[in-house]
């Protein structure tokens, strides 16, 4: 099967790295959703345990293909569509997301299924190496950024194994990883305005070299308002826990509708 680079397919193939992944999934007798099956490297043995499964492909002769695969499979099932556009309501609640993602859609795919959270159980995904280390970044630490704080305010975030270049083709120019991402019911620590958590986690790491004090001025012009929060305000952005941003956006809400 010839790749389109313009969708920037790379297929697995390494059989030892399908075994790994297939011994991780939490599927048996559940909905689990793939995204993005190519030629069905995974999709044969997910079938095997799955109630149901419903293939995204994007690429409409790959789509062709996997529908005369699995024609005699009735618990198998092929849809032609972006993965981005498509509205995950028609799928039974709680299922399980599985997928190989492009590198290129990988941070949009991350708050597309934050959106959709509610209805996903869980999910298990590839993605590029160095984006894992972003997603499970602790502060002070030099892949921490705002992603980070969103994924792991909504969610717990475990990286299973790393998976080298040489098991794709083409073989890319950077490693993978295998991750698991578990949706909470509700966040341990609740934001009690999330939309204003995430703004001042984005203004503070746009200035990220400056002192909180400096780079959250917009939100805050009080150095007794850090203190007061067992926060020095002479932290920078990325030394701030998702707990302590989540302490000075509680604050400024309730000092803004008292």
């Amino acid at each position: 099967m010839r790749q389109k680079r313009v969708l920037s397919q790379i297929f697995l193939r390494d059989e030892s790295i399908v075994g790994k992944i297939i011994d991780s999934l939490d599927i048996d007798n559940k909905t689990v959703v793939e995204i993005g099956p190519g030629d069905g490297a995974l999709t044969c043995q997910i079938a095997r345990r799955a109630k149901e499964l419903y293939c995204i492909e994007i690429d409409k002769q790959l789509s062709q293909k996997l529908e005369v695969k699995f024609l005699s499979n009735p618990n198998v099932s092929i849809i032609t569509a972006d993965i981005l556009s498509l509205s995950l309501e028609r799928f039974s609640e709680n299922f399980i997301l599985v997928g190989n993602l492009p590198y290129h859609i990988s941070k949009d795919f991350i708050h597309y299924i934050v959106q959709n959270r509610k209805i996903i159980n869980e999910g298990y995904f590839t993605f590029q190496k160095e984006f894992v280390e972003k997603l499970i970044a602790k502060p002070s630490t030099p892949y921490y950024c705002p992603l980070s704080c969103l994924i792991q305010y909504y969610a717990k975030v475990r990286k299973i194994f790393d998976i080298p270049a040489t098991s794709f083709s083409p073989v890319p120019k950077v490693d993978s990883a295998f991750i698991n991402i578990s949706f909470y019911e509700s966040p341990p620590d609740k934001a009690l305005n999330e939309k204003l958590l995430f703004e001042i986690i984005e203004k503070a790491f746009f200035q990220k070299r400056k002192k909180i004090n400096n780079s959250l001025r917009i939100f805050i012009d009080d150095l007794n308002f850090f203190s007061s929060l067992g926060i020095n305000p002479n932290l920078r952005p990325q030394d701030l826990s998702i707990k302590e941003y989540i302490l000075l956006s509680n604050r400024l809400h309730s000092q803004s509708i008292s």
